[in-house]
This record gives C-alpha cells, sequence and structure tokens, in this order.
C-alpha cells in the first residue's frame, strides 16, 4: 500500500513527482471505490426487511471485504425522482407511511457510505440530440415573467431556478416540449367568491394583513381572507347588543391614539382599494364593470371608497381591529414628525425585488430625514467634535455628508464625543482606528493649546489621560499598518509635544541663561520617594497616571520607536514626529534622557539615518517624503538637549558617536554652500552652533574651536558687512549670527579660566580633583574682539538712530552683541596678562561710543516703557490658575490660544527683555571695573520708567512661571546696578526704599535655578544697612511717638508681664533701633538658616557666573514653586521648631536652649519686627492667623524660651502689633491656614504646652486666649473645658494686659447649651475661681448670668440651668451669677457690676423655678 500523502505547502511540481513515484512503484492505493448493485435491478430482488447498519467496535466495524466494483445484469429502468416523491406523497395521505422505518433507513453508518458510491447508470435513457435555434443564447428570462407565470401556477415551493425553467419552453434549449398540456392547467376563480365578497364588510380585511408572517404572498393572502370570512361569520351571529358591548369593551381597554391610528388605516386602506379595484376593472379582460342597477351595488361603497357619513357601526368596528405586528414603532415615528413614516421613507414594493415585498417601515426608521437639532444651551451637555478636533454646537445644522451622524444615542447631533471616538480607536477596522486616532490627535493638539479653556467645565488633557488614552496610542504603535501606526506616532505627539514650549525654549536659547531648561517631570513628594525606595512596585496603569513619561518608558517605548526609525523607515513628517517626541521624553529628567541615549542602536540610527556626513539629495524637505538619508535640524536639537542633561551625556557623544565630527561638517562651510534647501541649511547650520555652545559651556568640544578659528572670523567679518539690526528679524542670517555669538561667548569663558585651571594644576599636582586646563587659551579669542566690537558699535548705532516703531529693530542682534562683551569683560579681569590701564580706556569708549548713545535714544526709552507691557506680573498674567495642563504631563504653559493669560509674555518675539538685560549686564560689569562711570549709568536706574516699572511690579500679586526667570534676571541686574551707584552717586538716594522693596520681592519670588541670586541679594542688599533709611530718618523715635499719644488717650493697654523677673519692657522705638544695629548678626543667622541650599547654591553659582569647569548639567530642578517660601522670615522659628518635635518624638525632650539658638530665634524676631513695621508689604500675602500660628512655635519647643528678656520683649511687641483694631478685624482660624495641617491639633499641643511650662506667664496665656473669641465657634472652648482645664489653675492675665478687646469674648451671647452646662460645671466644682483665671470668671459668668435671664434661650434649658445655680453650695458664685448686671473692667477684681438687689423679673423666675 502506498502510504505517501500530500503536504499542505506542496506545489504542483510536488504533486506530479508523487505521481511518477506511485505509478512506478506499481504499489495498491489506500482506498478504492466500488460501485453497489442497485436493489431494483434483475436477480437481485428488494429484501423484504431493512437491517439497521450497526458498529461492531471488536470486529472492525468494517466488512471483511470490500464488495468488487464491477456490476451485474443490465438494471431495468428506475424509477424517477419524481415519481418516487409522487408515490411518497399518497403513501402519506393514504396512511402507508411509516415514520419509524423512515427514520431507520436513513440511520447509516459511515461503512454504508463509504461502501455504496455507485455511479449514475444511464445507458437505458434515451439520448436526444438538440434542435437547431435561431438564438445563440436561450433567451434571457425577466423576474417580471416569472413572477407573472408563478401568479398561473399552483401555489408550490420551489426553487427560483425551477420557477424561472418552469416559466419558459424547452425549445429555447433546444429541446421537445414534452409537457404542452401543463401550461394550460390554470387555477379557475370560484364563482362563489363574488358572492362571499358582497357583504357589508367588504371583500377583504382592512386591518389584518399578514404582513411577517411569510415570504409567499399567495399563502398570505388566502389566509387572510380565511381570518376575514371567520370574523365576518362570527359578527353575523351576534346580536347588536352583543356588538355593541364588544365595541365599547375595546374602546375602554385600548389607548385612544391606536384607536385613532386604525381609524385613519382603515380609511387609507379603503382608498387603495378602490384604486386597485379600478385598476383590476382596467387589465381584466373576463370581468365586465356591473351595470348601475345591479344588485351589488348597493354594497360596492364598502369594498370600495367609503364616506364619512356611510360608516356603520360594523365599519367602525372593524376599523378597532389591529394587525399583530410591531406598528407602535411606527406610530411613535410619526408622532415624532408629525408626517406618517410612509412619507417620510417613501419606499414602495417592486415586483423585481426578490422576497421583499413586504416593506417593514419600522425597520426602515433609521433611513428617514433627521430632525433639525433642537436650540438650547450648550452647558452641562456632552462635548462634541468634529474631524478636525473643533468643538460643536448641538444646534448647528450641519450637512450629513459631511460624515459626523450617526447612530448614537442623539443622531440629529452632529459630532463624535470622546467616548464614541475612544470605542472606535479599539475597532477591528485599520480604517476607523486611524480616524479615531486622527481625530484624537487634533483634539488633544487643540486642547493643548488651550482652545477649549473658555468652553469646557474643566481641563480637557487629565480627563483623557484618565481614560487611558496612553495605552491605546501605545498599543496602536504595534500594529503592522504603515498608516495605523504613523497616526499612532501623530497621537503621540500630540499627546507630549507642545509647540509653544519647544519655540518659546529655542527663541531664548540666546538669552543670558537661555541656554538652560527645567526638567518636565511631575512633583514628587517624599512618600512616593519613599515607596519607590522600599521597592514597592507599581503598575503600568498606576505609573502612567502620575507619570506619563515614565510609564511609557517602562512600556518599551524607546526600542519601538528605533524599529520604526530602522526597520519601518516612515515617511518624513512621521520621523520629525518621532525625534520631536524623543526631545519631550529627553525634557522629563537626567533619568529620562540617560535611556534615550543608552537605548540599543538608537542613537546610532539617528547619527547614521539621519545626520549622515555626506548626501546628494537637493529637493527642499516641503517636497520629500523621505527623511533618511539627509540631515535633520530636529536630530541635532535631540543632541543638544541630550547636551543639556549633563556632562557625561555630552562626551559620551562626542566621544563616542563623533558629534563634533558632524558639527564641522555642518558648519564648515556656508549654509548656501550645503545641498539642502536654503532654510533647512540654515535651520541645521542654527541647530548645529547651538549644540556647539552647550559642549562649550561644560568645556567641551573646544579643539575645533581652534581648527576653525579662521572661519569663525571670516563669517564675523561677513555678517559684519551684509546684515543689518533694522528690519531684519526674518533674515535666517540673523538667528545664525545670533547662534554663532552664542558660540563665541561659550567658548570665552572656557578660555578664560584656562589659566586657573593651569595654575590649580602646577600648583598641587597630585590632587585628584584638578581638571586638566582646555585645550584653548585667552589668546584664542583676544583676536575676536575687534571684530566683535565693530559689530556691536554698527548694530548699536544702527538701533539707537531708529526712529520708526520698536519692533522694527532687531533687538536678539544687538542683544547678542551685548552679552558677549559683558562676558568678555568679566573674564577679563581675571586673566594674568590683564592691563588695567588699557581696560579703562576701553571701556570708557565702549560707553561712550556705545552705551551712552543707545541709553539715551528713542529706541531704548520705547524699550524701557514697554517693561510693564510685556510683564506677566504687571499684567496678572501668571497668576495661578485652572491647570491646563496634566499633573502627571506637565508643561511650562505657552498656548497660543490663550489670550489673556500668557505667562511667556515676558518672552515674546517683540519682547524688550533681551535687550534691556543685555544693557544693564553690561552696565553691571563695566562699574565693577572702572567706578568712575557711574555717574554717567545713572540714568539707567532713575529713569522715570524703570521706577514706574519698579512700583507696579513689586506691588502686584506674587504669580509664577518657568519663564518669569528672564524677568527676575532683569531685575537682578538692575538692583545690582543700583546696589554700585547708590553709594557714589547722591541722586540715586531718593530710590532707595523702592529698590529695597523690589529686592525683598523678588527675593521671595527666584525659581529653582537661582540660588546664586539668592544668596547675593541676602548678602549684599536685604540686610544692607545703607538700604534702611528709616533708621536714619528718625523712624524709631516716630514709633515711640505713636505709641505715647496712643498712652495718653488711654487707648493702650500696659505692658504684658512675664512670669520671670524681666526689666522693664523697652519702647517699640528701642525695639527697632536695636534691630537695625543687628542686621549683620541678623544676616549670618538666615544664611546659616539656609544651609539647606547650599549644594544646590553652588551649582546655581556655576551656571550664573559661567564656570565650564563647574558646570555638571544645564537641566535644571522642577519648576513647581518659588525656591523661598512667602514666610521666609519665619523659617528659624519653624525649623526650631520641626527639630525640637523630632527630638521629642526619639525620647530626647528639649529642656535648655544653647545660646546661640536663642540669639537665632532673637534675630528671627527682629527681622519680623523690622519688616511689620517699615516693610510691611513683604508678608501682606501671609494672614494674620499664618504669622500668629508661626510666632506660637517659640512656645511650643519645649524650652523656657518664651521667659527669656528679648523673645519676651519682641513677642509682646509683635503680638500688640498683631491685635491692632485693623488687624484684628482680619483674624481668622477657622479658615485652613498655609503650612499647617490642622490648627484645632497645632492649639491642643500649645494647650499641653501651657500645663507643662508656662507658669502663669502672661503672654503665653495671651496667645492661648486668642482663639477663644465667640466668632471661632465653640471647638476650641470645649477642648480647654474637656481635656485641659488645669489651664484655669494658672492663667493670671489681668483684664489691663488684654491685648484684644474683652468684648469679643463676650459677644456675641452664647447659645450653645453644651457649652453652657460645662461652663456652669467647671464653676461650680471650683475650676475657675476669680482668683486664678479672673478673664474666664468673667466670660463664663456673664454667658450663663446672660442666657438664664435673657430672651434668647428656650424656657427650658434655662430653667434647668437656674436650678442648679440655685442648688449651689458656693453663695457667691451663687451671688454673682444671679445678681450679674453688666461687665465693668474698673471694677476690680470681678470686672462686672452686680445688682444690689434682685430685678422684679429675676425674682418671679426664681420662684416659678423654687415652686417647681
Amino acid at each position: 500500500m502506498y502510504s505517501a500523502r500530500p503536504k499542505p505547502g506542496d506545489t504542483e511540481e510536488d504533486l506530479l513527482k508523487s505521481q511518477r513515484e506511485f505509478l512506478a512503484a506499481e504499489a495498491t492505493g489506500s482506498a478504492k471505490v466500488v460501485r453497489k448493485p442497485s436493489e431494483t435491478a434483475s436477480g437481485h430482488g428488494r429484501q423484504e426487511q431493512t437491517t439497521r447498519d450497526v458498529v461492531d467496535l471488536e470486529h472492525g466495524g468494517l466488512p471483511p471485504q470490500l464488495p468488487s466494483f464491477e456490476t451485474g445484469a443490465k438494471p431495468s429502468k428506475k424509477a424517477s425522482r419524481f415519481k418516487q416523491r409522487q408515490k411518497k406523497v399518497r403513501d402519506v395521505t393514504e396512511g402507508e407511511f411509516d415514520g419509524e422505518e423512515k427514520m431507520e433507513s436513513h440511520d447509516t453508518h459511515i461503512t454504508r457510505v463509504l461502501t455504496e458510491i455507485v455511479e449514475r447508470d444511464t445507458s437505458g435513457q434515451t439520448v436526444r440530440q438538440p434542435h437547431f435555434t435561431g438564438l445563440a443564447f436561450p433567451k434571457v428570462l425577466h423576474r417580471q415573467q416569472a413572477a407573472a407565470a408563478q401568479d398561473k401556477r399552483p401555489v408550490k415551493p420551489a426553487s427560483l431556478f425551477a420557477q424561472q425553467f418552469s416559466a419558459v419552453s424547452p425549445t429555447l434549449f433546444g429541446l421537445p416540449d414534452q409537457n404542452t398540456g401543463t401550461s394550460e392547467e390554470l387555477m379557475e376563480t370560484d364563482p362563489g367568491n363574488g358572492e362571499a365578497m358582497v357583504s357589508g364588510f367588504g371583500g377583504a380585511s382592512m386591518v389584518v394583513e399578514g404582513s411577517g408572517l411569510t415570504h409567499d404572498r399567495a399563502a398570505v393572502e388566502n389566509e387572510a381572507q380565511q381570518i376575514h370570512l371567520e370574523n365576518v361569520a362570527r359578527l353575523a351571529a351576534m346580536t347588536d347588543q352583543q356588538i355593541q358591548q364588544e365595541r365599547d369593551k375595546l374602546l375602554q381597554t385600548l389607548d385612544p391614539s391606536i384607536v385613532q391610528f386604525l381609524a385613519s388605516k382603515k380609511a387609507q386602506m379603503s382608498s387603495q382599494t378602490q384604486d386597485t379595484s379600478v385598476t383590476r376593472t382596467r387589465h381584466t379582460g373576463d370581468c365586465s364593470p356591473k351595470p348601475v342597477d345591479s344588485p351589488v351595488q348597493p354594497h360596492a361603497s364598502v369594498a370600495g371608497v367609503t364616506t364619512s357619513a356611510s360608516l356603520t357601526d360594523q365599519d367602525r368596528l372593524r376599523s378597532l381591529v389591529s394587525e399583530e405586528d410591531s406598528s407602535g414603532d411606527v406610530l411613535l415615528a410619526e408622532m415624532d414628525t408629525g408626517v406618517p413614516l410612509q412619507e417620510q421613507v417613501p419606499i414602495h414594493p417592486s415586483k423585481d425585488w426578490l422576497n421583499m415585498d413586504v416593506v417593514e417601515h419600522e425597520k426602515l426608521e433609521w433611513m428617514k430625514d433627521l430632525p433639525p437639532p433642537k436650540p438650547g444651551d450648550n452647558k452641562g451637555i456632552v462635548a462634541r467634535f468634529d474631524l478636525e478636533g473643533q468643538l460643536m454646537s448641538r444646534d448647528k445644522d450641519v450637512p450629513t455628508h459631511l460624515g459626523l451622524h450617526h447612530h448614537g444615542d442623539e443622531p440629529e447631533v452632529a459630532g463624535y464625543t470622546l467616548e464614541e471616538l475612544f470605542l472606535l480607536s479599539r475597532s477591528r477596522l485599520p480604517q476607523q482606528r486611524v480616524l479615531a486616532l486622527q481625530v484624537l490627535a487634533k483634539i488633544v493638539a487643540r486642547a493643548r493649546n488651550g482652545e477649549f479653556s473658555m468652553a469646557l467645565n474643566g481641563p480637557l488633557l487629565p480627563l483623557m489621560l484618565e481614560s487611558g488614552m496612553v495605552f491605546i496610542v501605545r498599543f496602536s504603535l504595534d500594529e503592522n499598518s504603515p498608516s495605523l501606526v504613523a497616526t499612532a506616532v501623530e497621537a503621540l505627539h500630540s499627546l507630549l509635544v507642545l509647540p509653544g514650549d519647544e519655540m518659546c525654549a529655542d527663541h531664548v536659547f540666546s538669552w543670558h541663561r537661555g541656554k538652560e531648561f527645567p526638567a518636565l517631570s511631575p512633583e514628587r513628594n517624599p512618600e512616593e520617594e519613599g515607596v519607590e525606595e522600599r521597592g514597592q512596585e507599581k503598575t503600568d496603569q498606576d505609573l502612567a497616571k502620575e507619570d506619563v513619561i515614565k510609564g511609557l518608558l517602562r512600556m518599551t517605548l524607546l526600542p519601538r520607536l528605533r524599529y520604526i526609525l530602522e526597520v519601518l523607515r516612515p515617511d518624513g513628517p512621521t520621523v520629525v514626529h518621532i525625534v520631536e517626541i524623543l526631545i519631550r521624553v529627553a525634557r522629563h529628567s537626567l533619568q529620562a534622557a540617560y535611556q534615550v541615549a543608552r537605548c540599543p542602536r538608537l542613537i546610532e540610527t539617528i547619527f547614521a539615518e539621519l545626520l549622515p556626513l555626506s548626501w546628494t539629495d537637493t529637493v527642499s524637505s516641503a517636497d520629500r517624503s523621505e527623511a533618511h538619508g539627509r540631515p535633520l535640524p530636529q536630530a541635532m536639537k535631540l543632541l543638544r538637549v541630550l547636551c543639556m542633561a549633563g556632562r557625561n551625556i555630552t562626551a559620551v557623544l562626542i566621544s563616542k558617536h563623533s558629534l563634533m565630527e558632524r558639527i564641522m561638517r555642518y558648519t564648515a562651510e556656508h549654509p548656501s554652500d550645503l545641498q539642502l534647501d536654503q532654510l533647512e541649511a540654515f535651520n541645521l547650520a542654527v541647530e548645529s552652533l547651538r549644540t556647539w555652545a552647550l559642549c562649550a559651556s561644560y568645556g567641551l568640544g573646544c579643539q575645533a574651536f581652534s581648527e576653525l578659528y579662521s572661519m569663525v572670523v571670516q563669517t564675523l567679518q561677513r555678517l559684519f558687512g551684509s546684515l543689518s539690526s533694522v528690519e531684519s528679524h526674518t533674515d535666517p542670517q540673523s538667528f545664525y549670527a545670533m547662534a554663532l555669538f552664542c558660540l563665541i561667548e561659550a567658548t570665552t569663558h572656557t578660555a578664560g579660566v584656562a589659566a586657573q585651571l593651569s595654575a590649580r594644576l602646577t600648583a598641587t599636582p597630585g590632587e585628584g580633583d584638578n581638571l586638566p586646563a582646555p585645550p584653548i587659551s585667552w589668546s584664542h579669542v583676544t583676536g575676536l574682539l575687534p571684530v566683535v566690537h565693530l559689530c556691536v558699535k554698527k548694530w548699536a548705532t544702527q538701533a539707537a538712530s531708529h526712529t520708526g516703531e520698536t519692533k522694527e529693530v532687531n533687538g536678539g542682534l544687538v542683544a547678542s552683541c551685548l552679552h558677549y562683551m559683558a562676558s568678555y569683560l568679566s573674564k577679563l579681569v581675571l586673566q594674568p596678562s590683564h592691563d588695567a590701564v588699557r581696560t579703562l580706556q576701553s571701556l570708557e569708549e565702549l560707553v561712550s561710543d556705545v552705551l551712552q548713545p543707545l541709553i539715551n535714544s528713542v529706541y531704548f526709552t520705547a524699550q524701557l516703557q514697554e517693561l510693564s507691557t510685556y510683564s506677566p506680573t504687571c499684567q496678572h498674567c501668571g497668576a495661578r490658575g485652572p491647570r491646563q495642563d496634566s499633573p502627571a504631563l506637565p508643561d511650562l504653559g505657552c498656548r497660543k490660544a490663550v489670550t489673556r493669560q500668557q505667562p511667556w509674555l515676558c518672552v515674546h518675539e517683540h519682547s524688550p527683555y533681551n535687550m534691556v538685560t543685555a544693557v544693564y549686564r553690561l552696565a553691571v560689569q563695566a562699574v565693577s571695573i572702572h567706578k568712575g562711570l557711574a555717574n554717567k549709568l545713572c540714568p539707567l536706574v532713575t529713569h522715570q520708567h524703570v521706577v514706574a516699572f519698579l512700583s507696579s511690579w513689586q506691588s502686584a500679586p506674587d504669580s509664577f512661571s518657568y519663564w518669569l526667570r528672564f524677568e527676575h534676571h532683569l531685575l537682578y541686574h538692575i538692583i545690582k546696578l543700583f546696589t554700585q551707584l547708590v553709594p557714589s552717586v547722591p541722586a540715586c538716594c531718593p530710590h532707595t526704599v523702592l529698590y529695597h522693596r523690589t529686592a525683598l520681592t523678588l527675593l521671595k519670588r527666584l525659581v529653582p535655578g537661582d540660588e546664586h541670586y539668592i544668596h547675593d541679594l541676602m548678602s549684599t542688599v536685604i540686610f544692607q544697612q545703607d538700604f534702611f533709611i528709616e533708621s536714619r530718618l528718625g523712624a524709631p523715635e516716630a514709633a515711640d511717638l505713636s505709641d505715647m499719644l496712643h498712652v495718653s488717650d488711654g487707648s493702650s493697654p500696659t505692658p504684658i508681664s512675664s512670669a520671670a523677673p524681666l526689666p522693664s519692657h523697652p519702647s517699640r522705638g528701642t525695639l527697632l533701633k536695636e534691630a537695625y544695629s543687628r542686621l549683620p548678626s541678623i544676616r549670618a543667622t538666615y544664611m546659616h538658616v539656609l544651609q539647606g541650599f547650599k549644594l544646590d547654591t553652588d551649582k546655581s553659582r556655576s551656571r550664573a557666573l559661567q564656570r565650564p569647569h563647574q558646570t555638571q548639567a544645564l537641566l535644571l530642578p522642577v519648576c513647581s514653586g518659588p525656591l523661598l517660601p512667602a514666610d521666609w522670615v519665619f523659617l528659624p522659628l519653624l525649623q526650631l521648631h520641626s527639630l525640637a518635635n523630632s527630638l521629642e518624638s526619639r525620647g530626647y525632650p528639649v529642656e535648655t536652649l544653647p545660646a546661640d539658638v536663642v540669639t537665632m530665634v532673637t534675630n528671627s524676631l527682629r527681622l519680623i519686627l523690622l519688616m511689620e513695621v517699615w516693610r510691611t508689604e513683604l508678608l501682606s500675602s501671609l494672614t494674620l492667623a499664618a504669622k500668629l500660628t508661626r510666632l506660637m512655635c517659640v512656645f511650643l519647643t519645649g524650652s523656657e524660651l518664651f521667659l527669656d528678656g528679648s523673645v519676651h520683649h519682641l513677642l509682646s511687641t509683635l503680638l500688640r502689633h498683631y491685635t491692632q483694631p485693623g488687624l484684628l478685624l482680619t483674624l481668622d482660624f477657622n479658615m485652613p491656614i498655609p503650612g499647617i495641617t490642622s490648627f484645632y491639633d497645632l492649639y491642643k499641643g500649645l494647650l499641653d504646652q501651657y500645663e507643662a511650662t508656662s507658669f502663669g506667664d502672661s503672654l503665653f496665656a495671651s496667645f492661648v486666649l486668642l482663639p477663644l473669641q465667640q466668632r471661632f465657634g465653640v471647638g476650641f472652648k470645649k477642648l480647654l473645658l474637656s481635656e485641659h482645664d488645669a489651664v484655669f489653675r494658672t492663667f493670671p492675665l489681668q483684664f489691663q494686659e488684654l491685648v484684644v478687646p474683652v468684648q469679643n469674648y463676650l459677644e456675641p451671647q452664647e447659645t450653645d447649651l453644651e457649652l453652657l452646662q460645662m461652663y456652669l460645671g467647671v464653676l461650680l466644682t471650683g475650676t475657675v475661681r476669680q482668683q486664678w483665671a479672673p478673664i474666664f470668671y468673667l466670660i463664663m459668668v456673664k454667658h450663663i448670668s446672660s442666657y438664664i435671664f435673657g430672651l434668647s434661650g428656650q424656657d427650658a434649658p434655662r430653667r434647668t440651668l437656674l436650678r442648679q445655680v440655685l442648688s449651689s453650695r458656693n453663695e457667691t458664685l451663687k451671688h454673682h451669677l444671679l445678681h450679674y448686671h453688666t461687665v465693668n473692667l474698673q471694677a476690680r477684681p470681678l470686672g462686672f457690676d452686680l445688682h444690689s438687689q434682685l430685678p422684679p423679673d429675676r425674682l418671679q423666675m426664681i420662684q416659678d423655678v423654687g415652686d417647681t
């Protein structure tokens, strides 16, 4: 037996080869086909009993020998299948059919099938030759003919082919016609039907149609007719009374709308019946019209059109009959529009439609015309978007051919909701997924640009991230379809990249410290960091909700993007999107940048495919779709962002990937000589120069500068000759020039420290921390100064002489030259070869030829005037509002669509900040070298526009944005210049207070990355005695005079006593003088407190002073808010309290404090007093409750610090200041206090501390008494009475020592019954006595007596309290409670007056209570 069998993958040649092998082997086949002899053949006979075929598993189940293929004798003619079917029908009708035998005959085994495969014997059949015909093909049979033939034949199930075949003559196929008589056997109409039609109910039912029962229309009509005849016969057998009863029952049970619908349907069908009768009369030849006097005429109106006058009860009853179908939906559709559904969907059945002769209008409802959208308010409605991502109005009538309507809950409203788009993005059809992702990408892009900020209730981006858009996009990146992958990249780009941020970052690159950029990662709290340190792994979903970039990195985003770039090789726009996505990932954090740099083959692919050294294509980037094999400016920008992350990544890119070779290749020749499009070539050259400048900021890549030194000089000379500073904003050469100045400025800083590093290396050669000197020295950059000086003089002179609009001047070009001059001067004085005399002469020439004409020009005056216009702080644009971004995906807020809140206003294209900052920076460097230039540069700090700008800026509310950093840099240099000028220029003195207030305001608004400026301002400005001119103008004496005036009018209370023996309380003026004299000590205290910023300060100093050998990274920390809190003057107190709590929690209670700690607290209180009296605007953003809470930290240290004389006097003075009548009204302990989780808990700790260490100190008692005022609720009072009643034992505060008016504790009247019960309880038990706590005794007696004998309380509680008072054994207390009259602090020692005798109303009430 041949066992080889074909395999699924075999080709035709393999099959032919197997066949040849089988024939050559002469093997027996694995299967053999035989034919079983017919049971009707002669000689075999028919078995009388059919046996059931049973499978025998024990004996193999198959017969041992297969029957032979040979047949027996010639069989007789076998009966046709038609005759066999007719015989079966006769057997059924005659009762001879056996169902069991039929089932047994069909129950056969597989062996029966395999062994009974017999060919059909056609030897006995007659074969006829086809007749010749004149037709080439049989005549085409139309369905109308088939339908007509079907109507003439008896109803019998048949296939469509059989129906068509029977409708034509066999002669069309060349065969003789053997059934000539069959076509003449037509169904005859029963003559009795005509008489049956003549009835009062018509010949057919007006209600029952039988629609939906079957597709055989003739059978349906026959069945409907039988139902109608049965109904008519049943109604004919009923009496009129019975018919009326049934009619009333139907009218009562049916819905009136259904009754109305059936009546209208009856009228409609009556009209159709009339039309049909007319048509039949016209087309039927054997049915002649009836004569007018025919006896059938009276009933003709029933079968035809029935008027309303001839409507009988039987007609109305017949109209109540409803067919059993889903006509309710049709009725609802008609009720919605008022138009019948048949008219809304005008579809008329045709005989050409196969099996669709019944029109089901309820199923065609979706095809009807959409109703017009309902006008209404869009508030609170789910947002819908069009295919361009724009928000759509609900009442806008949009054409349906735009594809914005679909079968949703509201089909008439155009647009897609986010839920529908997310559902569509998970479709199995790639086209639908592409469409959904495209729309989502456009929606996200518009949302990130702020287009929906005013239209939607909240930000859209957090909602989309919460819905799982990150996972939808990430999963789509793994698809194989190029279009789907490209769309997914576009969606991911829209989600991650904010184009405005990148545009602003590129725009400020040439600004002072513009190369720095903050990390765009979410803010992290210490709890999350602790969870990660403990190794608690988060799921991808949780991680993506907290940090989108970090979640994508875990989901292997970088390898997938590398695969798309390297293997799939998408078109140009997709490649650009991928590179920009990588840029956003690298900006996330230092760790993310390392992952991008270390991703296998990613950087290699970018260098090989997107930054090649040679290329030949010269087609413009706008016309080409292939980005591989050509230099891509965005790819060079990616490398620049990676270099910004740190020195190590930069060194790896230079040494391992030959970054400098690419940079030199793209910058060695003019951009116009590159084989690229002109604009693309300039962009590539600009990005290359910027990347080179970043490398030089670390002192790397400087060897290439010495190699291309001649090219740099030639380029500067060419720019000097061809470029102008007027009307050159759009000239690509201006961007090229600014990038080139950034490069030579960074190189100058590197060359400026070469001598210092060489000297250090020579002095201590064995130390490992010494860095090698850079490959360039100061001599390499001195040759650039003459060319740069020419450029500065030309472009600055052009700007100064310009009298048109300031926007026409390219301020960035002039600023780049001025920034370079300032950097050159800062490093010039550090060189060993520095010639002081020559430097002074060159500075005088520079100021006379460049700075003074520029400062006195109309252009610069206009620039100073526009400072307030382009200031986000002055325009109140940077204030915190609803975030449009997501906390998991932060950005810098550069949204083009937002017009009223633009925190990036100061870095606008026409912003004056870059130009003005360059002028002030150069002036600071010039004055620091040449003091004689102070008078010439004095207008820079006394100009009226500068003074107005500073006044507006320091009085504006605090705002926050990273872009405000460049505004802060300008203010810092303005203050630094004023600090240098004020000692020698008397004209600056009147503005001293303004500049000092500006410095204090700037100190609390500086953002991360500017720690050096904080340190410098504190060292030179904040605590400088020359800036507190109030001390020289008699302000302390004025304070004492004011206090004496208050004492004379009796409004000032006596000083607060102390539990410790202290000298007399000094006056407020004396304390201010002492604080002024201790400013150097105060400065040392705060510099010590800010030691926690030392590491960050060192990094910031290296970047600010541009020291390449000390700069490790230009990636700034996350910009989450200002560096210093608004209450920075309270920092020593807060740190001491935190330290005391930490020691106490570890079992080391603080009993005594070192002298330096006491000095630190004293200095802090002195500075607070100075600021509250002379610089009130500094702490104006803090609430009064927040200030008092921070002063309470002095009492919470767990020691006797408050008993120190200086501390006690300062605290007492500050408390008097904070409780002035004007400020006391703003005190509110019920509102949340910044920096404190719960004031209730803090007050509880204060009470514990009072019980432990107060010694009955009146100052401590005054702080305890503050939250017990009547307007602060009953919570603090109940806490004191229930848990800290020991306070009453040592509370000797007298009435004259009160800092708060006593009426604040007495009014309004207390009505809380539980608190009154507690008051009375501590009085009856003797916990509160007049000798121990006179203030509390007065408060409790007043509230209890006023409640009992007043009119505000309820009668039953009042009687209860009075009954308790009467039952007291303390006669003195009872007398005070019953005879209390009014408050009188002069009535010592009680503080209240008593009735000499009980008033009648009180006496009557006492008698009533006594009687009960």
